[in-house]
């Protein structure tokens, strides 16, 4: 599905009776000039809200991929703002393009876990994020 300003890629899982494989991100599914310079994954316990801030130039992908996570956006460009629910049932992968606020929240009791991909690596002396509670 895309949104003028975010976009959930839904993928298909490849799946037998080993389980399933997701692939989350191609490199068809950059643009050009970007690349990916780090990946991490965050372990949220109950309650938790991670983000609440956006970025300049970063470019980021998320998926849940145990859990559940709220995630509110807001579009700073019109001041659009949604919420959405991500699990890993849900097959989707979000993509978060600059100038959008992204926060997550853990509402369940159980922890949820999520891979964020990102264009440009963390550096605290040139940091490309900008805090913005929004959950």
């Amino acid at each position: 599905m895309m949104e003028n300003w975010y976009e959930l890629i839904r993928i298909q899982p490849f799946e037998d009776t080993r389980g399933s494989l997701k692939k989350l991100l191609m490199i068809s599914q950059l643009k050009q000039n970007k690349k990916i310079e780090e990946i991490y994954v965050l372990f949220s316990n109950q309650g938790s809200v991670r983000g609440n801030h956006y970025h300049k130039e970063t470019l980021e992908y998320f998926s849940v991929i145990s859990g559940e996570a709220k995630v509110a956006l807001k579009n700073l460009h019109t001041g659009a703002f949604e919420e959405i629910v991500m699990s890993a049932n849900n097959n989707v992968i979000l993509k978060v393009p600059p100038y959008v606020v992204h926060a997550f929240k853990n509402e369940g009791e159980e922890p949820f876990i999520m891979v964020a991909i990102s264009s440009k690596e963390y550096n605290k002396d040139d940091t490309d994020t900008f805090p913005m509670i929004i959950i």
